[in-house]
């Protein structure tokens, strides 16, 4: 499983995730477990739906923003008729 989560998007998950949790233990709320999905893909590295969406924060030339996966090959264009 190759990491597709960079480090900022790794901190925020974390910590968002953690906040989470510990408002449903607190509030007994049901947050703490909607808290375990960003706090799991935080701590392991990898989200299942980044390479559903092509996407990838993880060393993103040289920046922790997102960038599109490059080998993920785009959709055909339609070919248009002038108008």
């Amino acid at each position: 499983m190759q990491k597709n989560i960079g480090v900022l998007d790794r901190n925020v998950r974390i910590i968002l995730g953690s906040v989470m949790l510990i408002a449903g233990v607190v509030f007994q709320g049901w947050w703490w477990l909607t808290g375990l999905v960003p706090l799991i893909t935080g701590i392991v590295g990898f989200c299942p739906l980044y390479p559903l969406m092509g996407f990838n924060t993880a060393g993103g030339y040289g920046s922790t923003g997102g960038y599109l996966d490059p080998s993920v090959k785009p959709a055909k264009q339609e070919k248009r008729l002038p108008v």
